[in-house]
């Protein structure tokens, strides 16, 4: 099994989760968001909402369908440039 492939993003007040999951839910791959010992669904308002905002966060690419490039310019605003 290939290993799922993450990038950190970074959601500055609710304004921007909101954007965030309407921005990922277009996308029909699966993607989950981490803090921690916490993940939930990516496209989960209320899952993004409860990892809550102003910290680093883990998006995991679980199976993105061959959309990565594609999503990952979409969500460009949110990503941490390491």
């Amino acid at each position: 099994m290939e290993a799922v492939r993450s990038v950190k993003i970074y959601l500055n007040n609710a304004d921007e989760v909101w954007k965030f999951v309407n921005t990922i839910r277009k996308f029909s791959g699966e993607y989950d968001l981490a803090a921690g010992s916490y993940t939930v669904d990516a496209k989960s308002i209320l899952g993004v909402c409860a990892l809550g905002t102003k910290k680093p966060l883990e998006l995991k690419l679980v199976d993105p369908k061959g959309e990565e490039k594609l999503l990952l310019t979409a969500l460009g605003r949110y990503l941490i440039r390491e």
